[in-house]
């Protein structure tokens, strides 16, 4: 789909597909990226999904990392994985626009069914305190890979805060820091390549707006409606999105065929 041919079209499936993703993360608290990018992929391309999802991505993590309660602390107990983070970010959005559509479509539905997978089984490994600095090399340089060429790194995120046995609210601290400081580089690699183009800010930002006032009525809703359900009921739109991506990647490559 030509955003310059098809703006009125855009324009509904980026308020639409935000929208839901912000009722998503204020109900739950998580998955507004891997909402809005599943849904948009139905109707655009994922690199064009990418380029739309970078502004109301970044708007959203910065709004969640300003209300964290000592960001000086994060920096300095997290720089290790935020390191590690920035600089692999930085090396693969380089090489999203050239890797295409079906292999992007592809890493970013495996990294959606690991998200499903983290979800539903849990994760009860956990890290010894002397070993912290080692898998926050690890897991950050891991989701920088994935990161940049899908603009999800927030699995080895939640993996690396499961294993630290954090808490809730630390959860969401650390959270917010890694996946803001993760949207420096892969800005600029989407603007260096061409994944995000100057034609989408008006779409970025009426997704912000669009996903701001989702997520108010989320929040809203979550005393209103049963979490787990509706949060299971995702997790099954997720696993389905995924499986349809793989499926349609490996006919691309006639593996199916």
């Amino acid at each position: 789909m030509d955003i310059s041919t098809n703006s009125n079209e855009v324009a509904l499936i980026v308020s639409f597909a935000f929208f839901v993703a912000g009722v998503v993360k204020g109900v739950i608290g998580i998955g507004l990226p891997t909402t809005a990018i599943t849904i948009m992929t139905f109707f655009v391309s994922p690199l064009m999904a990418l380029g739309l999802n970078l502004i109301p991505m970044t708007v959203a993590n910065i709004w969640q990392l300003s209300k964290a309660d000592n960001p000086k602390e994060l920096v300095k107990n997290y720089k290790y994985f935020a390191t590690s983070l920035v600089v692999c970010i930085l090396i693969t959005s380089f090489y999203a626009n050239q890797i295409g559509d079906d292999v992007v479509r592809l890493i970013f539905a495996v990294a959606v069914l690991l998200f499903v997978c983290l979800q539903v089984f849990g994760f009860n490994f956990k890290m010894k305190p002397n070993h912290d600095n080692f898998w926050q090399g690890g897991l950050g340089a891991l989701g920088g890979l994935v990161g940049g060429a899908a603009s999800i790194w927030a699995v080895p995120v939640t993996m690396y805060l499961l294993m630290k046995n954090v808490k809730p609210k630390q959860f969401v601290d650390v959270s917010g820091f890694l996946i803001t400081i993760g949207c420096i580089p892969v800005s600029i690699g989407y603007i260096a390549t061409g994944v995000f183009q100057p034609n989408m800010f008006i779409y970025g930002a009426l997704g912000s707006v669009v996903a701001v006032i989702g997520f108010q009525i989320g929040e809203k809703l979550r005393n209103k409606v049963n979490a787990k359900t509706f949060k299971n009921l995702l997790l099954i739109f997720f696993s389905i999105s995924a499986i349809n991506m793989i499926i349609r990647s490996l006919l691309e490559y006639n593996i199916l065929n």
